[in-house]
């Protein structure tokens, strides 16, 4: 088998480890040491080893409990050995990862240290926030991470088919959440001992993750706005077409991150306020006199005696007036 690279794959592959002592890998193993803070490379005794991990097997000083789940799927994976091909319902939930590192500051830098951000809680529950729930669908080498001594230490590692995997925007798997370790590159060696692989055990060509374009947030979102539940569906269908459709599959259901927004809402558009001007007798129920709206209306604002021209039955003077007999009368 070849890796991406395109160098030969060939292990000493045994149940138990062995001990390789061959000169070129030791001269090539020299130049690889450990920075003993998360860096990149795991230390040259470490570079002959491979340990093969089930899904369900934490490793060694694990980073974090257990932030995978029991989802309401399963995918469909390869077989490896006598072990795989019966599919998986293991899920990361990114709360639960972003929990247990709020809670454990020393293990929060030190992740952050070795995926490449910021080590401070916002930037880390953001980061992991925005991180996308897969399953590995084929065994898969990555540099894995223990947490020994406040300190990040990497060790190679193949990832069996069915692991609960986060990945990043490029695609790339970045935390492994059986044990909340954080993932790198791996390192591909000539020659190898490979630890609890299965017998007669060769590992499936390994998918190139880090060698190509995939940018997940400008391949999939165009919109401004996604709410948590939308982001989660436009990358299960979107992915369903992508470049790894044959290295993972996006757990369809995963769990809703809601310890964090991922995009701000939008703001509210309300109507413009508008009033109209009404008189106060309208306002408030009374009758409108200077403009009545019926006969009654009329004649509640102008009663008989209100002395209105035209609103009183009386007239000056009186039709039938006469002067009285003493009072002089004038031609």
């Amino acid at each position: 088998m070849h890796h991406p690279g395109g160098r030969r794959w060939r292990g000493v592959v045994a149940p138990v480890l062995a001990v390789v002592v061959l000169a070129a890998l030791a001269a090539l193993a020299a130049g690889c040491g450990s920075s003993g803070n998360g860096g990149d490379k795991p230390a040259a005794a470490k570079a002959q080893t491979i340990s093969f991990q089930k899904p369900e097997d934490p490793g060694p000083e694990p980073f974090t409990a257990a932030s995978d789940v029991t989802g309401s799927k399963t995918v469909s994976v390869q077989a490896s050995g006598p072990y795989g091909g019966s599919g998986s319902d293991k899920v990361c939930d990114r709360d639960l990862l972003i929990k247990y590192l709020k809670a454990n500051p020393d293990r929060m830098r030190a992740w952050a240290r070795v995926v490449g951000i910021d080590p401070d809680f916002r930037t880390v529950s953001r980061y992991i926030a925005k991180l996308h729930p897969v399953t590995l669908t084929r065994d898969t080498q990555v540099t894995n991470h223990s947490f020994v001594n406040g300190q990040a230490v990497g060790f190679q590692s193949i990832l069996q088919a069915g692991t609960a995997v986060l990945v990043d925007k490029y695609g790339r798997p970045v935390a492994r959440c059986r044990c909340g370790n954080p993932l790198k590159e791996p390192i591909f060696y000539k020659t190898y001992t490979c630890k609890d692989c299965p017998p007669n055990y060769r590992p499936p060509k390994q998918c190139d993750y880090y060698g190509g374009t995939t940018d997940y947030d400008k391949d999939y979102y165009s919109g401004d706005y996604y709410s948590n539940d939308e982001y989660d569906a436009t990358f299960v269908d979107s992915s369903k077409s992508g470049k790894y459709g044959k290295c993972y599959e996006a757990y369809p259901d995963p769990p809703k991150v809601t310890s964090v927004t991922l995009y701000k809402p939008p703001a509210q558009q309300t109507a413009p306020y508008e009033t109209t001007s009404q008189p106060y007798h309208q306002k408030y129920g009374g009758p409108d006199c200077n403009n009545p709206r019926s006969q009654l209306e009329y004649e509640q604002c102008h009663p008989p005696d209100s002395g209105y021209p035209g609103t009183t039955t009386d007239q000056y003077p009186p039709p039938d007036h006469h002067p009285p007999p003493n009072e002089p009368s004038y031609p």
